[in-house]
């Protein structure tokens, strides 16, 4: 078993040194290479927005969503008064048989 370094010599501290320049060099890179990706990608997406919908359209999908989110409430508030119903009357049946 080698016995712990105590003791650091220049050479192995300039080699460390070199060795954490040339990883954060690499991921200075990255880090590059992937906010170019990034902003094109959100150019993109930029792009599409603008060709999808103007302001009048997403206010009128809006309105669209909020009429659609009543009528699946209303059924929501349909199907569980008619579970109600059915399970008080497999009560009553059962209660009074």
């Amino acid at each position: 078993m080698e016995s712990p370094m105590t003791e650091w010599n220049d050479d192995r501290l300039d080699e460390l040194n070199d060795r954490m320049k040339d990883g954060f060099a690499e991921t200075d890179k990255r880090f590059v290479r992937l906010e170019g990706e990034m902003k094109a990608g959100f150019e993109k997406v930029d792009e599409r927005f603008e060709k999808v919908a103007s302001r009048e359209e997403v206010g009128e999908l809006r309105v669209e969503m909020r009429h659609l989110n009543e009528r699946f409430d209303r059924l929501y508030y349909l199907i569980v008064v008619t579970l109600v119903g059915l399970v008080g009357s497999l009560l009553a049946s059962v209660v009074l048989n």
